[in-house]
């Protein structure tokens, strides 16, 4: 089966890879986080290149992170729902992230649309993803899966050619995100797009989970 549509903007410094996945019967898109937002016009630019932005249904958070979630404003204006993890609502209802302050910024304060927890499906482009909790980078970090297509949206938990995610934040922990990056490790990831850096197909991206799962495991035991 073909994978899903998906178009990358964003990701310019240090603003995350911002994700465009098609729904072609509705000609509708939703997009994997909403980037730091300080050159929302750029990123506007990027999508209404693809397509009407206004087509752009829901924004689906991988971490509460103020460089994934401080666009959010913007494309709410625009017309998309908000659909946010559990951890990731609490901390965007408050508006206080700890990791965010720690880089001398706040992240946006909003009531998501859609609360979404572990094992729920999230719909991005014309495929039902699964949600998994990942904690360990951050405490509401979460990716999507889709079985079919063996594509992963990785948020911050792991990267391209074996990186996984800081864990040296406030609110991050290595125990939690050595459990998380062995759970993904048991998937058969064929896709892998992550929040930052490279996306990989077929067996780079296989290869390169694995190397993720040895790596955490050196610091684990390390």
């Amino acid at each position: 089966m073909d994978g899903p549509r998906i178009t990358t903007v964003g990701g310019r410094g240090w603003d995350c890879n911002q994700y465009l996945v098609k729904d072609a019967k509705s000609n509708a898109f939703d997009l994997v986080d909403a980037g730091h937002g300080l050159d929302f016009e750029r990123v506007l630019g990027q999508v209404a290149a693809v397509m009407d932005p206004k087509r752009v249904r829901s924004i689906v958070l991988t971490h509460e992170h103020l460089d994934h979630v401080n666009g959010l404003p913007h494309w709410r204006q625009v017309g998309a729902r908000i659909v946010a993890p559990r951890g990731v609502a609490a901390k965007l209802r408050e508006g206080r992230d700890p990791t965010s302050e720690m880089f001398g910024g706040r992240i946006v304060k909003l009531d998501p649309d859609d609360i979404v927890g572990d094992g729920d499906h999230v719909r991005l482009g014309d495929r039902d993803f699964e949600v998994l909790e990942t904690p360990g980078h951050s405490p509401g970090s979460s990716c999507y899966w889709d079985a079919q297509s063996g594509t992963l949206f990785s948020g911050d938990t792991l990267f391209a050619e074996g990186g996984i995610g800081r864990f040296d934040f406030p609110d991050s922990s290595l125990p939690r995100l050595y459990e998380s990056v062995l759970r993904l490790g048991k998937l058969p990831v064929r896709v892998l797009h992550s929040g930052h850096g490279s996306s990989l197909g077929a067996e780079d991206a296989a290869r390169s989970v694995a190397a993720s799962v040895r790596h955490v495991g050196q610091y684990h035991s390390g």
